[in-house]
């Protein structure tokens, strides 16, 4: 059976000198792996296309019997980092794509995911304005759609953000799982923020605590995330913003 679909790159993983295990989150289909053949004389092209978070219109081989499945055709629609190849684009791209492959397990169309995938996708590509914050609404975004979203009733009542309960308590519990008030007020303005609102300037340090606790929190609310590899560059980018 032959699939036309649009989908999402989460990674690649070489096979053979001339081949790929490409992970996709498709739009027909959801999640799937397909093996991709790159051409001799130009491999680093077809490696290209499958860069984290592009966007392929693809047609697919599909048999019941393999667990990774063919691909016959495909071309680039859209690049996150294709205009101008900027290294804060390319390292929140591997994250998403990474937290996604790591959540995202089953393999059946969900639109409303799908869209939302890709409208983070269009905001990484076409934002002119401090993208630091970016993947941090997206793992806000990206949790309600799990299933446990954040409650942000910050006020001066409730002042201190508490991972475990996904929401602001009134007092302080642990370094391990809650915010002091500075940090959790900025988170707070993250939580209020969207992509197109969300360039306010965070310390770097209170950036790396944030995302480590919400990393936390998807910790406690699922099995499925284990260490997110790409994080640590991450960080050390934007150390240097």
């Amino acid at each position: 059976m032959f699939l036309k679909t649009e989908a999402i790159v989460l990674n690649r993983i070489k096979y053979t000198d001339n081949s790929f295990v490409v992970n996709l989150f498709s739009e027909a289909i959801g999640k799937i792996s397909v093996l991709a053949r790159t051409s001799s004389r130009k491999p680093g092209a077809k490696a290209n296309l499958f860069a984290p978070l592009n966007i392929i219109q693809t047609e697919l081989r599909l048999k019941d019997t393999r667990s990774v499945q063919s691909i016959s055709y495909c071309e680039l629609v859209k690049s996150p980092t294709a205009i101008d190849s900027d290294i804060a684009r390319i390292c929140i791209s591997q994250f998403i794509a990474e937290v996604i492959m790591k959540m995202v397990k089953e393999e059946e169309q969900n639109l409303q995911l799908y869209s939302f995938f890709r409208s983070t996708i269009e905001a990484i590509e076409t934002s002119s304005e401090n993208i630091v914050n970016l993947h941090i609404i997206f793992l806000k975004e990206f949790a309600s759609h799990l299933g446990f979203a954040i409650t942000n009733n910050f006020c001066s009542e409730t002042p201190y953000f508490n991972s475990r309960e996904g929401m602001f308590l009134p007092f302080f519990t642990s370094e391990e799982e809650s915010f002091d008030k500075q940090l959790s007020q900025a988170f707070s303005a993250i939580l209020a923020a969207s992509y197109e609102t969300g360039n306010m300037r965070i310390p770097y340090a209170h950036r790396k605590e944030i995302i480590r606790q919400m990393l936390e929190y998807y910790k406690i609310h699922t099995e499925n995330l284990s260490e997110i590899k790409s994080l640590k560059v991450l960080n050390e980018v934007f150390a240097m913003d």
